[in-house]
């Protein structure tokens, strides 16, 4: 397993890109990670990029472009949580006074939950936690319908109080250094976040950025006024 661990990191490590000075975001810059298929990097999350330019003044954004057309979702996951982290310790490196928002939809969900807090989930390939240090520049971490969920989170926002993941997540503290900055949507009738009895139809899977989105908007000018001088 820490082999495999080692390889994942290797296959991500060149792949973060320097940011000029003059390119730093003054608003913030969100990285965003789509949920697992072919195309795109981007995909349905245009529609949190549109909203993050046009109402966040000084934003930038990006795709994370991991590897979500895989059939294999752990490789997949784990290949994304280390591209991500990279992608962050980069960008700050870079951009210090800087702030981040990331934001993944399902499996880009367990890619940033995997990516902040490490893997928790038995059966999800293992990935170290990001660096307590950047919880002062990742100001926002949004997740849609991720498969890590765990109910009576503090962190948790929508409908489904009772049911988990399809991985769930089974140590949550690990999160706690980015615990402010979270929020996990989630709503009953989902089944990869919300396992129930009885189950869903998936159909509230893929309704999150109609529902959500301007919420989650509001949620990271919060999160910028009260870390402005952090």
């Amino acid at each position: 397993m820490r082999f495999q661990n080692l390889v994942l990191a290797l296959s991500v490590l060149a792949h973060a890109q320097p940011t000029p000075p003059e390119q730093c975001a003054t608003g913030v810059h969100a990285i965003l990670i789509r949920g697992q298929g072919p195309g795109d990097h981007l995909n349905v999350m245009v529609s949190v990029q549109n909203l993050v330019l046009q109402l966040i003044p000084g934003s930038t954004c990006v795709a994370l472009p991991y590897k979500h057309g895989l059939d294999d979702h752990r490789r997949a996951a784990g290949d994304g949580a280390y591209l991500m982290q990279q992608y962050i310790r980069q960008y700050i490196a870079d951009c210090p006074n800087s702030k981040i928002f990331l934001h993944g939809y399902s499996l880009g969900g367990i890619v940033l939950m995997d990516g902040l807090c490490g893997t928790s989930s038995s059966w999800l390939y293992p990935v170290t936690a990001l660096e307590p240090m950047y919880n002062t520049s990742v100001i926002a971490a949004v997740s849609y319908g991720e498969e890590t969920f765990l109910p009576q989170m503090p962190w948790n926002i929508g409908t489904c109080t009772n049911g988990t993941g399809l991985y769930p997540r089974i140590h949550p503290e690990w999160c706690f250094p980015y615990m402010h900055s979270l929020r996990s949507y989630c709503d009953i009738g989902d089944v990869e976040c919300c396992l129930s009895d009885p189950p869903g139809n998936n159909l509230p899977h893929f309704l999150y950025i109609w529902k959500y989105n301007m919420d989650v908007i509001d949620f990271i000018k919060r999160r910028l006024n009260e870390t402005r001088n952090q």
